[in-house]
């Protein structure tokens, strides 16, 4: 027996003692791209029953961790070496701007030479400090479960968010670890896994009430809290209950039903001008989990009226105190929230209909695209697309969504397929950030998270080719979890190059070459197609479905380059901003 052997002896790795913390916390699926910087990791998770899931680019591990964390709202973990950090970070600031619980995991140099230009060497906390809860690095081979705890802890509590755990690299081989803590020492159990969940102060509560019963044209805007505190039933049995319209921020989580009948869209003038309500009607906003952010225009005119009353419930003090300019705020939980006023015989007393007045103007807005939707005729304009891609959908099934210009006619499909009332299981799209390439790692992550399910994405040509990977099919394919793509393929970066053609006159850098994406993902082991008409569209989604059962598949489909109302609003405020 060789003295490496005899140390081992009674003792384990920081690698396995890495992975007894993941599994002590119910984690069975880590997201990862291989090294030998953390081969004790992956030793770790062979024996305590982990799955690797061994992806092609570290981004593409984040982007899945991160998208299994929003779906699942259970925390996710991407596992990496050092230089595989550094690739990682956009996936970090995703994760950061929406509440994603993601434990963002990776080596670095050895301890023993720190600040002495290591292998490899950077102060990861340092770099991400600004787009995590926690960052930190572990000082202690023995104390890397007790980090993690800790790191886990603060991932999964309110309000959810990324974590970065930095482990030296010789503490994860280092072989003198002890499995136990030292007899008489006061320890803790690794098993737990609570989310503290604040109930409303009652005095508070009562003040909120009389301000609701109080409203005529009221309005909930709902935030990613809402879905974070698992608080989506409550949230649609109290407005059907009172007939309350649900709004909620643009870029923000899509994953609560968004054909109920109060779920009236996005908070945007040109994806979803019913929205213009809360400037010209709204005596009242319901804010809840949310912040008074960008894509909200911080509260402030031209969006919301000046005049009316918005009140804010976050599960923390420091989130209200970034929505500063509410009238009223309340600390809780959504979820103990909307199950306290429902408690109450008479929350709100609208105006008989409010929210129908709402719809009908809704419905109005999509009427002009009814003649793109029955168009036999030319290219398939984009709207189209989105809207058979939604109408190809069951109960049970996934839709992702990515890219720039295609994202926002996006967001006019879904209202005009919402009227419907058809129900899919949800809609994952990117958040705050908006950052793009997140679509076929997350449509993968969704599939691997619900097997069952079908899941569809639809982005740009222009999105598709940020998305890491080789094809960005492989992991799909590498892991049996087939997904369909349809690209909206105009051989541009569409959104860029309409302000540059309107504002200008000229284009510059945002012209694409017509790629044959069709023959590159066939190559890769993808079922494919390539579309030029829209009678082609439903029956090829179809098919790329039932070929679902066993491949993956990818539908090219031929676009013309038609400005969104999104890129159209664009124009006209950056030409305003210009002009004063």
């Amino acid at each position: 027996m060789s003295a490496d052997t005899k140390a081992l002896h009674g003792k384990i790795t920081g690698g396995h003692l890495l992975a007894k913390a993941m599994a002590d916390k119910g984690i069975t699926r880590v997201f990862s791209v291989c090294g030998g910087f953390i081969n004790p990791a992956y030793m770790g998770c062979e024996h305590f029953g982990i799955e690797v899931i061994g992806c092609r680019n570290e981004l593409e591990a984040g982007f899945m961790a991160a998208a299994t964390a929003r779906l699942t709202r259970e925390p996710a973990v991407c596992l990496v070496e050092p230089s595989g950090f550094t690739n990682y970070i956009s996936a970090v600031a995703e994760a950061y701007y929406i509440g994603d619980p993601v434990i963002f995991v990776s080596a670095s140099s050895n301890f023993n030479n720190f600040d002495n230009a290591g292998f490899k060497e950077m102060p990861q906390p340092e770099v991400v400090d600004c787009m995590t809860k926690y960052a930190i690095e572990v000082n202690d081979a023995q104390r890397i479960g007790w980090f993690f705890d800790k790191a886990h802890d603060i991932a999964i509590n309110q309000p959810a968010g990324p974590v970065q755990l930095t482990i030296p690299t010789n503490f994860l081989y280092s072989g003198k670890v002890e499995l136990e803590s030292p007899e008489g020492s006061r320890a803790f159990d690794p098993r737990r896994n609570k989310v503290h969940k604040p109930a409303p102060n009652p005095d508070d509560l009562a003040d909120v009430l009389q301000q609701l019963q109080a409203a005529r044209k009221p309005v909930i805007i709902a935030g990613p809290g809402t879905w974070f505190s698992e608080a989506e039933q409550e949230l649609e049995a109290l407005a059907e209950r009172y007939d309350i319209p649900v709004f909620i921020p643009v870029t923000h989580v899509k994953l609560y039903d968004m054909s109920h009948k109060c779920n009236v869209g996005i908070v945007d003038y040109h994806q979803n001008p019913c929205s213009r309500v809360l400037c010209d009607e709204v005596d009242l906003v319901l804010f809840l989990g949310g912040r008074l952010d960008f894509p909200l225009n911080f509260g402030e005119a031209p969006l919301f009226n000046t005049n009316l009353k918005m009140i804010a419930v976050n599960p923390t003090a420091r989130e209200l105190s970034n929505n500063m300019l509410v009238d009223t705020r309340l600390c809780s939980d959504i979820k103990m929230f909307l199950q306290a006023i429902s408690k109450n015989m008479n929350v709100f007393n609208a105006e008989p209909g409010w929210l129908e007045s709402i719809r009908q103007r809704r419905a109005s807005d999509c009427e002009e695209f009814r003649q793109v939707l029955e168009a036999s005729d030319g290219l398939v304009h984009p709207v189209r697309l989105c809207y058979d891609a939604l109408m190809s959908l069951g109960e049970n099934d996934i839709m992702v969504v990515d890219g720039g210009d295609i994202a926002c006619w996006f967001e006019t499909a879904v209202s005009i397929w919402s009227q419907h009332g058809r129900k899919i299981k949800g809609i994952l799209s990117p958040g705050p950030w908006e950052q793009m390439g997140t679509g076929p790692a997350y449509a993968t992550a969704a599939k691997m998270a619900y097997p069952d399910s079908k899941v569809l994405l639809v982005t740009g040509d222009g999105s598709l080719g940020l998305s890491p990977g080789v094809t960005p099919l492989e992991t799909s394919i590498d892991h049996s979890a087939p997904v369909t793509i349809v690209v909206a393929n105009n051989s541009q970066w569409g959104m860029i190059q309409e302000q540059q053609k309107e504002m200008w006159g000229v284009v510059s850098a945002t012209s694409l070459r017509d790629v044959d994406f069709a023959a590159v993902f066939k190559g890769g082991g993808a079922y494919t197609e390539t579309l030029r008409s829209p009678a082609e569209l439903v029956p090829a989604i179809q098919r790329a479905l039932k070929e679902n059962n066993s491949i993956s598949a990818l539908l090219d489909v031929k676009t013309p380059s038609i400005k969104s109302p999104l890129t159209q609003g664009m124009i006209e405020m950056r030409v305003r901003t210009a002009a004063e």
